[in-house]
């Protein structure tokens, strides 16, 4: 027996939250030629961007994109084990539910589903999450912001700006006793530069390239 927790983002499918098992409603299903607007987008809420889960807290923290999308399909030949989605014509759009940012840290309840706090930026997060035993949540977005929160309350303990997108898999490691977190920053691969924040954020400028890995120390731990 399964469950699911509908985030009310979508208008694609009803969700059985008991079984998990996801129906989509007749009307949302896309006819060739005819025009259909729907939330999330067909680049995803999540994509690739993994979420983490903090045992202390019991709640995962999921890095979401919040726009939805205004397309036309083409009717396509589909073959077993074959891709594509038939796209033709498409428009990107703002989420009712945002309307002013695309981007949402969202931390959830693993035994509940409750929503325990939520973080929302202009634009998205670019990177999957983070989570440490000292009780930090890392997550960089798109506009080169790198966030450090506190995993119970969702307070930001750190902010900076890198040299450009933040994006892939931070990572924390400790040499002789002192703990560091790695961040690789950069454009291509997995960002989501080509469509969405150019379509929705065209004022949120990043330099292209300028690939590059920073290291920050947190601050020692006085010994007893």
């Amino acid at each position: 027996m399964g469950n699911a927790r509908d985030l009310r983002y979508q208008n694609l499918i009803d969700v059985d939250p008991r079984t998990g098992k996801a129906t989509y409603r007749p009307n949302m299903l896309p006819k060739p030629g005819v025009p259909i607007e729907f939330c999330p987008t067909a680049s995803g809420v999540k994509s690739l961007r993994a979420m983490a889960y903090h045992p202390g807290t019991q709640a995962f923290y999921i890095p979401l994109n919040l726009s939805c999308e205004r397309g036309t399909f083409s009717n396509v030949e589909r073959v077993e084990g074959g891709g594509g989605s038939g796209g033709g014509r498409r428009t990107n759009l703002m989420h009712p539910e945002s309307p002013d940012g695309i981007g949402e840290l969202l931390a959830m309840s693993a035994k509940t589903g409750d929503i325990l706090w939520r973080h929302r930026t202009r634009t998205p997060p670019n990177t999957a999450t983070l989570t440490t035993g000292g009780g930090l949540v890392v997550v960089g977005d798109f506009y080169r912001y790198l966030y450090v929160h506190d995993a119970t309350t969702g307070k930001i303990l750190f902010q900076t700006r890198l040299s450009t997108s933040v994006q892939g898999f931070p990572i924390t490691y400790a040499v002789n006793g002192r703990q560091f977190l790695a961040i690789p920053v950069g454009t291509g691969g997995g960002q989501w530069v080509t469509t969405i924040p150019a379509e929705l954020t065209p004022e949120k400028k990043i330099a292209p390239g300028s690939n590059a890995i920073f290291v920050f120390a947190l601050p020692e731990v006085p010994q007893r």
